[in-house]
Formats: C-alpha cells, structure tokens, sequence
C-alpha cells in the first residue's frame, strides 16, 4: 500500500473488507486465513481475531507484530504495512 493512504475500518468490520471498500487493494486469495497472501504487519494499534489465530500465521508472527488482514477486527486506530513475498 502506497504510504499515507488512509481507510475507515470500522469496529466489525475485517480488514481486508474495510480497505477493498475504500478501493485499496490489500492481496488475498482465500480470505479464510489459510493462505496467509494478505500478511502485513502492525505497526501502531491494536488488532483483535474474533474466531481465534488464524492457521497462516505462527504466534511468532503475531507477537512480532504481523497480521492477517483478511481475519483481523481493528480495536484502535492501526498503522498497517503490507509485506511483500519474496519472488
């Protein structure tokens, strides 16, 4: 995501969903979190999963900081940042 881009995400609403309505692109493929193509990273703020950890991502990953978008509920305000995959 370009830097400074900025989204309204609503409590309820996942991730993923909230940034495709405001027409920023986040990659997916499953939106399951089994995939793990909508990785990022937190970098201020607070995320919360409502049905638990999601397969893709290891509790290393989530106590470093990274994120599954397609599965994740905003608590805060967040500053985000796509990973991008090694090609």
């Amino acid at each position: 995501m370009p830097a400074g881009e900025r989204f309204l995400c609503p409590a309820d609403k996942i991730i993923l969903n909230a940034a495709h309505a405001a027409n920023i692109l986040i990659p997916y493929s499953c939106r399951g979190g089994q995939c793990g193509s909508c990785l990022g990273r937190v970098l201020t703020g607070r995320i919360h999963y409502p049905n638990g950890l999601p397969q893709a991502i290891s509790d290393s990953q989530d106590r470093a900081g990274y994120a599954l978008f397609c599965s994740a509920l905003a608590v805060s305000d967040l500053t985000i940042e796509l990973v991008r995959p090694n090609l």
